[in-house]
């Protein structure tokens, strides 16, 4: 018994779960301290985090195998979180964005998971290890054996296999990154737990591509069950689940609120201080209403906070908000398909037409500009890149007279999410702008989920509208998700990442090259190419990286920033 929970302990403290003095008390409680001097020595050093196998590499990847739960030393409480956005889908094979994936993480499981901090290091979740030929282009991942779905049936290697075979032929926005790479066909079950993948083309970061398209892994028969029509169950699975995930859906309330439960014997454990009951996500799409929410106590956690609410937040007993830089970067995005943004010339006008640093200015300077189109700390970033768009009445009217626009007169739509202030600031500050050009800019603010099914094709795409994106850590996702017009010029049209509908058959020509070539000289070529060309094209306007600002009661313990908007509540507990 008190070998078992010395390797809990351990376990916990490698993954980060627990602190260094956390697990030294924990071992002290169960082995005494005879126990401790014998392994004082491993908890020493922290290791470093699994790696992906390079494109040349065939060795097995070692990594950690999920411990059994833990004992929980507090009791399970309830949490209530806020987001301004609504989980429309819990499809798996459908799309993403930062609240379905949030939601979605708790009910499935995935091969990998990011954690750990910034870059986000990928880590082992349902795959131990895994295998990449010498030419990158097959690919053999061993899964636990530990896994359970929900209705106790193990997670094998068929619902891998199912998982992403049903994506691939849904042909949604989470195909987008698989589509070209991998074929159905080439998915194959060695063995119970053992799930080979031969690629169309060599992809050295292959289980890091995996990790960040985050495929959720279906529990077949669930999914089977619920067919209707042979839709696959796609009807169902909108706002239920056939997951093994650390929560099970206890109340779905479209529009309103998520109540998720805690599933008690999950399969990887909990954290070593205890576990979640379970969480309700609550929409609260007002930013000043979160803060109120969080302040007045109906509330736990919230994500969003407006940047205005930072000093007020932290100088509440109490609370804390955190201010964490990633890569969340904010663009303009121009329809190029149609109407005045459809011409380049009107493209760089709006580019020089906005005032950037008086805008970072208004968020009280928690904002990072953009230089070029990909965020800096992505992998080939240029800092050099030309042009670089900045506010220059100048050269705004310069590009404007080239336009068949030069003496306005005419109207623009700005959409954004409703109750974001800080996006409807930054529309604010272009309308200001464009009005010294006979230029009317209508404000429109929108649900999410209306925005998103907007910039499903172009003749619904507004002509300007605010965007975030988080395309991970390869640089080459940055410009397929964005800028690769087959992403969005296609039956099932398009995502919110695309709504610029930029059609150049040359950046979609180097977006293929670059996926393929593992010469890194070649690579940074390319990669330095498209940002030129993207820039000077600049279908839409890079704006800045956003801090992602979450704030919570000091009771609740165990957040980590992993790079994304919201929380991991696996992780999650409360102390009163």
């Amino acid at each position: 018994m008190a070998s078992h929970s010395l390797d809990t302990l351990w376990e916990q403290y490698r993954q980060g779960r627990i602190s260094r003095r956390e697990f030294l008390q924990g071992v002290a409680a169960v082995a005494g301290l005879a126990g401790l001097q014998a392994i004082a020595s491993a908890c020493a050093p922290t290791p470093a985090p699994a790696a992906p196998a390079a494109p040349t590499a065939t060795p097995e990847t070692a990594v950690a195998t999920p411990q059994p739960e833990a004992p929980a030393a507090i009791e399970p409480k309830w949490l209530i979180y806020s987001g301004g956005q609504d989980v429309p889908t819990l499809d798996p094979s459908d799309r993403t964005d930062y609240s379905i994936g949030a939601v979605g993480r708790q009910l499935y499981d995935r091969l990998f998971r990011f954690e750990g901090g910034f870059p986000r290091p990928i880590e082992p979740c349902l795959c131990e290890r895994w295998e990449g030929s010498d030419d990158a282009r097959e690919w053999i991942f061993h899964l636990t054996n530990k896994a359970v779905f929900h209705d106790g049936t193990p997670v094998t290697a068929e619902a891998v296999k199912y998982s992403y075979g049903r994506t691939l032929r849904f042909q949604r926005q989470r195909s987008n990154l698989l589509l070209g790479l991998l074929e159905e066909k080439n998915i194959e079950v060695v063995d119970d737990y053992t799930v080979r993948m031969v690629l169309n083309e060599p992809y050295g970061d292959f289980p890091r591509l995996l990790a960040y398209q985050e495929q959720w892994i279906m529990n077949p028969k669930v999914v089977k069950d619920h067919e209707v029509g042979g839709d696959e169950g796609e009807k169902w699975l909108i706002e239920h689940e056939a997951g093994s995930g650390p929560f099970v859906i206890k109340e779905w309330q479209i529009g309103d609120h998520y109540s998720l439960e805690a599933v008690p014997d999950y399969w990887q454990g909990w954290p070593g201080r205890g576990r979640l009951a379970g969480f309700t996500w609550r929409i609260i799409r007002d930013t000043p209403q979160r803060r109120i929410a969080l302040l007045a106590g109906e509330v736990d956690f919230a994500d969003t906070i407006g940047t205005e609410d930072v000093e007020l937040i932290n100088n509440t007993p109490g609370y804390v908000c955190e201010v964490n830089y990633g890569t969340l970067a904010g663009y303009f995005k121009l329809n190029n398909q149609k109407g005045p943004t459809a011409d380049v010339n009107f493209r760089r006008f709006l580019a020089y037409a906005f005032d950037y640093e008086g805008y970072i200015k208004s968020l009280g300077g928690l904002g990072k500009l953009l230089v070029g189109p990909i965020p800096d700390g992505i992998a080939y970033h240029d800092p050099n890149v030309q042009p670089v768009y900045r506010y220059d009445l100048e050269k705004a009217r310069e590009a404007l007279n080239q336009t068949p626009y030069k003496d306005g007169g005419i109207e623009l739509d700005f959409v954004y999410v409703t109750g974001l202030t800080f996006e409807e600031q930054a529309g604010l500050i272009l309308l200001d702008q464009l009005s010294k050009f006979n230029i009317k800019l209508d404000m429109i603010p929108k649900v999410w989920p209306d925005m998103v099914a907007a910039c499903n094709k172009p003749e619904t795409g507004p002509d300007i509208s605010m965007i975030f994106v988080d395309s991970g850590p390869l640089p080459d996702v940055w410009f397929r998700e964005q800028w690769y017009s087959p992403t969005w010029d296609r039956p099932t049209g398009g995502s919110f990442q695309s709504c610029d509908f930029y059609k150049n058959p040359e950046v979609d020509s180097l977006i293929e090259q670059v996926r393929r070539t593992v010469d890194e000289e070649e690579r940074a070529r390319i990669l330095k190419e498209l940002q030129r060309m993207i820039m000077e094209d600049i279908p839409g306007i890079p704006i800045y990286v956003l801090p992602n600002l979450v704030a919570y009661n000091k009771r609740v313990k165990g957040f980590k920033y992993f790079g994304d908007i919201s929380v991991d509540f696996w992780r999650l507990w409360i102390e009163d």
